[in-house]
């Protein structure tokens, strides 16, 4: 009988590229498991760790702290070394009292930066989905697979569209307003050759246009779905 499932382990030279390690020192690397990410789009929390945060030297330290209950993820101690963090999540480390967020980059996909802690518990999360389900309840589902069940007639269900955002309160999930994916607000692309850049939006078409906040001078473009709307005239956290 052939060989069932895919394999548990991951060699360094099929990683994804944008992991901090080095490809050919060893063999083998931490293989994500099944998360709210996508296997290629976020990093393992051993990885983070280890090769990011520089708060181990070596995997068994890596291990030791994530067992121990020393990491966080959007407010909830995780104790999976291999669980996988992405776009938008909260690290929080409060024996050291850090707290960083993981955004856009063009190089590394998503990088940590460090954010204070009364943004710990704030979120943005980019609306994938949206629909009725039994009861007539209005369902809503975001990047990082986080689910919503909202009433019909709230102003949320009437606001909210696939490709806005939401600013949430975690962990507990509360929703505290829509960012509407409109001209004038501003918007983080997420991917691409521009990825980590902030703008604001002045056309939106086929392709959404962008002026940079840092530079007037720079417009560049993208597609709904690689365009985090982050504040309507300002990011409403800490983004960059």
């Amino acid at each position: 009988m052939g060989k069932m499932g895919g394999s548990k382990h991951l060699k360094r030279l099929a990683a994804p590229g944008y992991w901090p390690i080095a490809k050919r020192e060893k063999t083998w690397v931490v293989k994500p498991n099944p998360g709210p990410h996508p296997s290629d789009q976020g990093l393992p929390l051993l990885v983070l760790i280890r090769d990011v945060l520089k708060l181990a030297t070596n995997a068994k330290e890596a291990k030791r702290i994530v067992y121990m209950k020393k990491v966080r993820v959007d407010g909830k101690p995780r104790y999976d070394p291999k669980y996988q963090v992405g776009l938008m999540d909260v690290i929080s480390i409060p024996d050291l009292e850090k707290h960083y967020r993981m955004i856009p980059d063009p190089h590394k996909f998503i990088r940590p930066i460090e954010i204070p802690e009364s943004e710990a518990s704030l979120k943005v999360v980019k609306v994938l989905g949206k629909r009725t389900i039994r009861g007539g309840k209005v369902q809503i589902t975001t990047h990082d697979a986080r689910n919503f069940i909202i009433d019909p007639d709230s102003d949320i269900a009437r606001s909210v569209k696939v490709g806005h955002s939401l600013l949430i309160g975690i962990p507990s999930q509360e929703i505290k307003s829509v960012l509407p994916l409109e001209i004038g607000v501003v918007g983080s692309m997420i991917r691409g050759r521009m990825a980590g850049h902030i703008g604001i939006i002045k056309e939106m078409a086929e392709f959404i246009e962008l002026q940079d906040l840092e530079d007037p001078n720079l417009r560049y473009r993208g597609i709904s779905k690689n365009i985090l709307v982050v504040g309507r005239e300002e990011p409403v956290i800490k983004v960059r």
